[in-house]
């Protein structure tokens, strides 16, 4: 019995990393990229950040300032997208490019994804105003 209070504080321990993660999780792929088009369409970056695992990346200060200063670059909602890349790297491991335009410029997107027997996972994601480096992480 003394064992068992140091166990389950190991055994949480472990799962923190994974608990912090639950906020890239979506149920499929179709929830995903429903959520990613109509965030970034609409230039709502907070929860398009807070929700891909920014949240623990950034102060509340830092994402507003961030959601400002992406709305001063787009100032007007999106009106296209394309998914330009895909490469399936094995194991359930994708990556994919998407390209947003409309009257205000482009706006590219990068993610690394892994498919889980239950889940979609967002592993890392990127937003930029140039191509270079999205194209680069391919």
């Amino acid at each position: 019995m003394r064992l068992l209070g140091p166990l389950i504080a190991m055994l949480c321990m472990f799962s923190t990393p994974a608990l912090a993660q639950d906020e890239s999780i979506f149920a499929d792929y179709d929830a995903y990229d429903a959520f990613v088009n109509e965030r970034i369409m609409a230039r709502e970056f907070v929860p398009l950040l807070l929700r891909l695992g920014g949240r623990n990346e950034y102060t509340d200060e830092e994402i507003e300032e961030n959601q400002a200063q992406m709305r001063q670059i787009w100032p007007v909602d999106f009106k296209r997208v394309t998914v330009f890349r895909e490469v399936d790297l094995g194991g359930g491991v994708r990556q994919e490019g998407r390209l947003f335009w409309g009257d205000a410029g482009y706006l590219f997107y990068y993610a690394l994804l892994h498919q889980r027997e239950d889940a979609l996972v967002v592993l890392n994601f990127h937003v930029n105003t140039n191509s270079k480096p999205v194209m680069e992480r391919f």
